[in-house]
Formats: C-alpha cells, sequence, structure tokens
C-alpha cells in the first residue's frame, strides 16, 4: 500500500492545485528566496531548519513541474483542506534586504555532503563602501554536460550546493545561476596528447567545439594530470613538453581561454569548483551594486 504523503506541496508553495507552469516556478522561486539556508548562518537552528525546508521545496518542485509526476501525486490529495504551512522566519541577525537567486532543481540533481568539507571553509562576504559585512553570497549549482566522461560530483565543496544534468555549448562546467558567465572545459592529458598528436584528425573537431567557447565572457580550459616529455609517430615524429605548451599557448591567443594545470583529479575538481564560485561571487556583487570589493583574506 503507498504511503500517505504527509506533506501538501500547495499548500508549502502557497499554491492552488490548477497553479500554471509559471505560477509554480515563481512560487519556488519566491519560497527559495525566503529560506534559503545563508540566511541564517547566524543561527544553527534556523539553519537547519532552512535546509529541511529547502530540501521539501525542490522536492515540491521537482514533482509538480513534471506532468505525470503531478498528475500520480494529485491522485493521493485528500478532498480536505490541508494544514497551513509554518509561518515564514524573520532572522534576527538577517543580512541586508536582497535577491538569493537560483535555479529550479532538475532531474539527476544532487546535493553536497555536509561531511569532510572542502575548498575554502569561510563563505565570501560582499562589502559596503565602507568596508563592512553587508551581504553573505549563496552557494551555486554547476551544471555537467551529459557528454562529460566520468563527470565530478563536487560532494563537500562547501560553495557548491549541488549539480545538474544540462547540455552546455562545449562538453564540460557551467553556473547554473548564470551559465552564460562563464565556461570551463576539463580535458585529460592522454585526451590532450592525442589531439596534438594528430592533426590530419583529432585538431580539427577540438578546434570547432573551442570556437563554441568565444560566447562566454570568461572561458577556462582545465589540464587534468602531469605534462611530460612524450614521443609519438606520424607527421610530427617526435614531440615534447615545450611543443605541447606552445600548442596551449597558442589557444589561449587564439580563444582567449584560460588554461589552468591540475596534477590530480582532486586538484582538478577543487579548482572548478573554486573557479565557479569565485567567477559568481563577483557577478553577484556586481548586481548587488557592491562593484567587485571583495576582502583578499576570503578568496
Amino acid at each position: 500500500m503507498r504511503e500517505k504523503q504527509t506533506t501538501n506541496y500547495y499548500a508549502l508553495l502557497e499554491l492552488s492545485p490548477t497553479a500554471t507552469d509559471a505560477e509554480l516556478k515563481k512560487a519556488w522561486h519566491e519560497q527559495i528566496q525566503v529560506w534559503h539556508p545563508d540566511r541564517f548562518g547566524h543561527a544553527p537552528t534556523l539553519h537547519r531548519k532552512a535546509e529541511i525546508r529547502t530540501q521539501l521545496l525542490n522536492q515540491a518542485y521537482q514533482t509538480l513541474s513534471d506532468p505525470t509526476a503531478r498528475a500520480r501525486y494529485d491522485a493521493t490529495i485528500q478532498d480536505s483542506a490541508s494544514p497551513r504551512p509554518p509561518t515564514r522566519p524573520t532572522p534576527t541577525a538577517s543580512p541586508s534586504s536582497g535577491s538569493y537567486p537560483s535555479t529550479p532543481p532538475r532531474a539527476h540533481e544532487t546535493t553536497r555532503s555536509s561531511q569532510s568539507p572542502r575548498g575554502p571553509r569561510s563563505l565570501i562576504m560582499l562589502l559596503s563602501p565602507q568596508g563592512q559585512p553587508k551581504l553573505m553570497v549563496p552557494a551555486i549549482h554547476l551544471f555537467i554536460d551529459p557528454r562529460e566522461f566520468q563527470p565530478y560530483d563536487f560532494h563537500g565543496f562547501v560553495r557548491i550546493a549541488g549539480t545538474m544534468r544540462e547540455t552546455l555549448p562545449v562538453s564540460g562546467y557551467a553556473i547554473a545561476e548564470i551559465p552564460e558567465l562563464l565556461c570551463i572545459k576539463r580535458m585529460g592529458v592522454e585526451e590532450l596528447y592525442t589531439v596534438f598528436s594528430n592533426p590530419s584528425h583529432n585538431r580539427t573537431p577540438f578546434l570547432q567545439e573551442l570556437e563554441q567557447v568565444l560566447a562566454f565572457p570568461a572561458r577556462v580550459l582545465v589540464i587534468e594530470g602531469i605534462l611530460q616529455h612524450r614521443k609519438a609517430g606520424g607527421r610530427l615524429n617526435h614531440y615534447h613538453k615545450i611543443g605541447l605548451m606552445d600548442f596551449l599557448d597558442a589557444l589561449t591567443a587564439r580563444y582567449g581561454i584560460h588554461i589552468i594545470y591540475a596534477d590530480t583529479r582532486d586538484e582538478a575538481e577543487e579548482r572548478i569548483a573554486n573557479l565557479a564560485a569565485l567567477h559568481y561571487a563577483y557577478y553577484f556583487a556586481e548586481q548587488q551594486g557592491f562593484g567587485r570589493c571583495l576582502r583578499e583574506e576570503e578568496l
């Protein structure tokens, strides 16, 4: 027998059962602004309650935004009116008013682990012109292109709220809250060697893909693995690290792409997480009218 629902998603989102998709999305966004856990960093109890409420809101949106799941859910709702949701919280020492942007949850979303935090531990704080903390930057979600081979999960990073599958112009990663801001492409060293050593077959598709990154104001290529002196057959006969570095320098000059080297998978994952979080922090600061003023020790 199916377990009886204990939460009325419509009441949770303050919607009627006949709400449209647009009304659903608007209600979800308003509730997330109210209950975002980052608003309650000063109060651990409220912070935990906000985390629970946010999870329920995401579950409600995921269910009601899917026509099949919504029809199935509607069939389980009792005709009697459901209890009203708890009163919205009012933080006693909340940050200044402002939006807490996020995007609706999607299928296959993962949430960061609360154990073994990774990356910078302190959250970025925006500053007023007088140098006083005014507003906290929310944690972000990352889009992961389905073509990405063995993608990172970003579990444990305090600035990454979760990940979502989304087809991107270039296989790689982007910030879900503002996907047009930053494009991060990841390559393993062996893949890079293959592209470099076979210009007649492998290099052309690679360069055509890089053409797509020109649409992004910020472009990053993360090389995972240690560059070494190598030998290979074919037209190049011999190539080594210096030649490969020249090739990467040419990519920077042609596409304006910032190249980052990471010796290990863990290091590459952390660099991507930090890059995305910092780019969003600067964007968020500008949107809130603070400019690009951040304290050096928090970067």
